[in-house]
């Protein structure tokens, strides 16, 4: 191993659940986020469609409750989904604090209804870029946070784990770019928690909308498999 250095938290992944977790992360630390390329690229960033949020209050959030609940027909489970449509407006109003620019009409956030929703509650960017948006204004606001900084173009060539519990990772940086190093340079770095937020549920199933609208490469099923080893 070429090097080694520690941080409080380590967290493998750049999209929006990376990103997020660092931020919250750096409140009690140092955080390292490692993306595989350029932080500016993930699957967040493809994301297409938009946000469905009520933004009316109580009664707004249990009819988008009861929404999700009948177009699953059966299969979603209500404590995720009271979670999810509980807190929606919360994250929304953070994301547009932190520089996310949603579409607006008339100076009004604008909403639009679609699928099974029985009122407009659906936040765009830029149309359908709400995926790239999303990305681009959290990727700005850690990037200038004092406690989180990047390990670009570096892929995770394994976990360290010791008494049952991971302790760190092992990094090897290349930058695949024309007229860039090919050196890859290996380090380890220990970390008091590893956070995996890399994706690749969905390269294991079957089938998915990654598979067919996601960019190729992006998704890392190998990451679920190190995220289940240590137990």
């Amino acid at each position: 191993m070429a090097g080694s250095s520690q941080v409080d938290f380590l967290v493998m992944g750049a999209g929006v659940a990376g990103l997020r977790a660092a931020v919250e992360l750096a409140r009690h630390g140092e955080v390292l986020v490692v993306t595989k390329e350029s932080v500016a690229e993930s699957n967040t960033h493809y994301a297409q469609g938009g946000i469905a949020v009520a933004m009316e209050g109580d009664a707004d959030v249990a009819l988008h409750l009861e929404d999700t609940l009948n177009a699953g027909d059966g299969l979603v489970c209500r404590p995720a989904a009271q979670a999810l449509v509980a807190e929606g407006p919360v994250r929304v109003a953070e994301l547009i604090e932190w520089g996310a620019a949603f579409d607006e009409e008339g100076g009004e956030l604008l909403r639009t209804r679609e699928g099974a929703h029985s009122l407009p509650r659906i936040l765009h960017a830029n149309g359908d870029a709400t995926g790239a948006e999303i990305s681009r204004s959290l990727a700005a606001f850690a990037r200038v946070h004092k406690r989180i900084r990047f390990a670009e173009w570096t892929t995770i060539a394994g976990l360290v784990v010791a008494d049952g519990r991971v302790v760190g990772a092992d990094l090897l940086y290349c930058d695949r770019r024309p007229g860039r190093d090919t050196k890859h340079d290996r380090e380890r770095v220990s970390a008091r928690a590893v956070l995996v937020a890399a994706g690749g549920a969905v390269r294991v199933a079957e089938t998915g909308e990654k598979l067919r609208y996601g960019k190729p490469g992006w998704d890392n099923p190998h990451f679920v498999c190190w995220g289940a080893r240590p137990s």
